[in-house]
């Protein structure tokens, strides 16, 4: 072999090591990339039509919506993927049913709010929930709203995270309401945009 051959043959090598590398990095971070930007509200509201309302409240600043006020929580924001968590195939079949448009709209309403979700270990804590939200409301008695003396009941009986939350006391007292919230009807049936 000459010694031009041999160049040849090592800088072709060199080449192709190089390419390789880029493509690896390149595949590597765009992979890299997408898995963060997959966590971020941004994402959701990247394809899924029904998911714009949602991410649009996410986004606002009406802190009279809970989910803007997780989005804007002190120790850091709180985003879609750290409730809605779901396997790779959930993720697939939702994938092919939003291209193939075999999806319901509006979508149904998933069971979040429930105690044991809300109260889990690094979110909510109950006694400084009671202490938090406990008044007299004109009352000659302190009340908190929280307090389980009608039994424990649910976060989402009342919070919604993406639209209005409803007062639900109300549907046998008549306390002010809070910026943001709705009453219940006198039928106990709640109309709330956006569970």
């Amino acid at each position: 072999m000459t010694k031009n051959n041999r160049n040849k043959s090592g800088r072709k090598k060199w080449s192709t090591l190089i390419i390789t590398l880029v493509i690896i990095l390149g595949v590597s971070g765009m992979v890299m990339g997408g898995m963060v930007w997959h966590s971020k509200p941004s994402f959701c509201y990247s394809c899924h039509t029904p998911m714009y309302e949602y991410a649009d409240n996410y986004f606002s600043e009406d802190t009279t919506r809970l989910i803007v006020q997780h989005a804007m929580a002190e120790d850091g924001a709180i985003e879609c993927l750290d409730c809605h968590t779901q396997t790779l195939d959930e993720q697939l079949t939702e994938g092919v049913h939003w291209v193939s448009g075999n999806y319901t709209f509006p979508l149904e309403t998933r069971d979040f709010g429930t105690r044991s979700f809300c109260l889990a270990e690094g979110c909510h804590v109950e006694e400084e929930i009671i202490e938090a939200t406990t008044s007299n409301h004109g009352m000659s008695f302190a009340f908190s709203q929280h307090d389980p003396r009608h039994g424990k009941q649910e976060c989402n009986t009342c919070h919604s995270m993406h639209g209005e939350s409803v007062y639900s006391c109300n549907q046998c007292h008549d306390f002010e309401l809070p910026e943001g919230w709705v009453s219940p009807q006198p039928n106990g049936d709640i109309v709330s945009s956006l569970d």
